[in-house]
């Protein structure tokens, strides 16, 4: 561990991706589905020469620039922002690993602007085939963005058959990288539809226009559906064992795998009556319910999805809290104090010192609470979030050792012990500490 842990009271620090990673996610992919139905309707609206249709899109893509250009760049710098800081080791090794990747999916990320940018601004001044071509080369750019991520997100659930030494390839085309790529190309055709469902609620103009654009995402949103399914079914079998056992052992997993499958069945319901009925259901509050029922889809399922990682943060290469698999040896024999820069910087209260802490001298306490937040916090507070005091309330001492003892025997989703033993006692007696406290207030 080359870097200092950021210890976030109340709610971990790895729970502060998700606060920006989500909504980016969905911006993000309500941006690829967006390019791929607006290159569509702009083609039919185009070829069936219908002005207002043409009117009402010009419309949705200033609509759709503001929101993923400016709300969806600031929240990806954000992203990079937050797991720099959260998961310095893991961020460090996908930059690494994925050298290439990166450098082509900021090209066509690129691409992506200049060509949004085309589409909307050259509206009037590109001929009806040239502007159709800008709006798919958009549409291909954002997807192209969508793969690679994709296959670079996927890897940290699913490493496969790669070692340090293999190429960027053999990382890349992970086994839930096709999978993970069809659940994220569905779902951005869905929360597209659903988006643009609701941006039309709002007309209220007696023409065909609702019934024409709701009728047309819907059979777009049917087949982002079949593509979910499939790459969903294909996903849990492309499950490490781990993972799997993970889902079917964690309570908060289950209930974000259930509530994903039962928001999926609504949203589906929905859709398929968007096709038959056009928009006589549309209204802004029932579209804007379907779209909040869209993005909590892909909530659980983001959820899901790094939940079911650990104790892993890159299968079978980073276990949290950002040890590679490869040092826990010399961890385990050496000490985690010893192998951990920043904690004994810490303890010694100076970067040049080599010897041994001295644990009398710092305190048993404060040295287990000090191994605590960096072993620990990846997952837990004191109080809060997986907060231990709530956990080790009920247990005896006796117990709350015994655990410690086995660590990941008493969890799986738990990483390995990596210090000696006489550290692992000095982690247990600070949590017989917050027993103590529990008890007492």
């Amino acid at each position: 561990m080359e870097y200092p842990v950021w210890y976030v009271p109340y709610i971990t620090a790895p729970m502060l991706i998700p606060l920006i990673a989500v909504p980016h996610v969905i911006v993000a992919q309500f941006a690829v589905g967006v390019g791929i139905l607006l290159a569509d309707l702009v083609r039919r609206a185009r070829r069936d020469h219908h002005i207002e249709q043409l009117n009402y899109l010009h419309g949705l893509a200033r609509f759709f620039i503001l929101i993923t250009v400016v709300f969806g760049a600031v929240t990806g710098v954000g992203i990079w922002w937050t797991i720099g800081l959260t998961s310095p080791e893991t961020t460090s090794a996908l930059i690494h690993i994925f050298v290439f990747g990166w450098a082509a999916e900021w090209t066509a990320f690129v691409l992506e602007l200049v060509a949004a940018f085309a589409f909307y601004y050259l509206w009037d001044r590109l001929s009806p085939r040239e502007h159709i071509a800008v709006g798919w080369i958009y549409a291909g750019a954002a997807w192209v963005s969508l793969v690679l991520i994709t296959g670079i997100t996927s890897f940290m659930l699913t490493t496969g058959h790669w070692t340090p030494e293999a190429n960027f390839f053999a990382a890349f085309f992970n086994p839930s990288f096709i999978p993970q790529t069809l659940l994220r190309t569905g779902g951005s055709i869905v929360i597209a539809a659903l988006g643009i469902v609701f941006h039309v609620s709002f007309r209220s103009d007696p023409s065909d226009l609702k019934h024409v654009v709701v009728r047309a995402v819907s059979q777009w949103a049917m087949a982002g559906m079949a593509l979910i399914a499939a790459g969903a079914a294909w996903y849990m079998i492309a499950m490490p064992d781990h993972a799997q056992l993970n889902l079917t052992r964690a309570p908060i997993l289950l209930i974000m795998t259930a509530l994903n499958f039962a928001v999926t069945l609504l949203v589906i319901a929905a859709l398929a009556w968007g096709m038959v009925s056009g928009a006589r259901w549309i209204t802004p509050p029932s579209a804007l319910m379907l779209l909040i029922a869209g993005a909590l889809a892909t909530t659980t399922g983001e959820f899901v999805r790094e939940g079911a990682r650990k104790p892993y943060r890159i299968e079978n290469y980073v276990i949290a809290p950002g040890v590679l698999v490869s040092q826990v040896p010399a961890f385990q024999r050496d000490g985690f104090i010893a192998h951990t820069r920043w904690l004994n910087f810490y303890l010694h209260n100076s970067g040049k010192s080599s010897e041994p802490v001295d644990i009398d001298k710092v305190g048993r306490s404060k040295t287990g609470e000090a191994i605590f937040q960096y072993h620990c916090s990846s997952c837990h507070t004191e109080f809060g979030y997986n907060g231990m005091k709530p956990i080790v309330y009920p247990w005896t001492p006796e117990l709350i050792r015994d655990a410690v003892h086995n660590l990941h025997r008493t969890n799986p989703a738990m990483p390995p012990w990596f210090g000696t033993e006489s550290e692992r006692d000095l982690l247990a007696a600070y949590l017989v500490q917050l027993n103590a406290e529990a008890r007492s207030q």
